[in-house]
């Protein structure tokens, strides 16, 4: 009978622990807030920029002057179909008309995009200017031109230059000595480039270019 409780005893003792249950803890995940950002519409005074003269030297510079009358019509008109625009700037026809497009586009300053009507069927291709592309090109050659005159101007801090009174050359002191302090084209004796009067004349340049840099951004507007 002893022997019987003590296993009994042990059953109770062991019957008293109990297996605890871990419940998983629930991970509330919260979705990100979604931040919107309006874009802001750019508008660009497009007959002023097209009427300006360094704007009209830049297209005409790339494709001619028949290249400058199909960018500013596409800056008027819109989004146009290549042989529609053929037609309306009296081209033959659409090939006549695709060099001048193809050295716009070599700058950026028209795109296109060309679609089809069944796999057998020819591409059409519907042109477009980039007018924003214009102003950037004509900021980034003021800029460029900013950047070689001050290098220029730390060079002729540097340097001694010689001035031809007759034919207005000018030269270093080397080039200067070789010749006798006379200009090699026209015989000229050669005056001393007074240094002050020579950086004044740079410093004047790069104020001009950053005044027209200041005046081409006056046409473009955030909205």
């Amino acid at each position: 009978m002893a022997k019987a409780r003590a296993v009994s005893g042990r059953k109770k003792r062991f019957s008293v622990t109990k297996k605890a249950h871990w419940k998983p803890v629930k991970k509330t995940s919260r979705a990100p807030k979604r931040i919107i950002v309006k874009a802001k519409k750019i508008i660009i005074d497009t007959n002023k920029l097209l009427k300006m003269e360094e704007s009209v030297k830049f297209v005409t510079d790339v494709a001619g002057d028949k290249g400058l009358e199909i960018f500013k019509y596409l800056t008027n008109k819109g989004e146009m179909e290549e042989n529609k625009l053929a037609r309306a700037l009296r081209f033959e026809r659409a090939n006549a008309i695709r060099k001048y497009l193809y050295r716009l586009y070599s700058k950026g300053l028209v795109s296109y995009i060309k679609t089809r009507k069944g796999s057998k069927s020819w591409y059409t291709y519907y042109w477009s200017a980039n007018i924003q592309r214009l102003i950037f090109l004509i900021r980034e050659s003021y800029e460029d031109e900013i950047k070689q005159t001050r290098k220029s101007i730390e060079l002729n801090k540097a340097e001694d230059f010689y001035v031809c009174g007759t034919c207005n050359r000018r030269y270093d002191i080397n080039k200067a000595l070789q010749n006798d302090f006379r200009c090699p084209y026209c015989g000229s004796v050669l005056g001393h480039l007074e240094q002050s009067q020579m950086l004044q004349d740079k410093q004047s340049r790069i104020d001009f270019l950053n005044s027209k840099i200041a005046k081409l951004l006056k046409l473009v507007k955030e909205k």
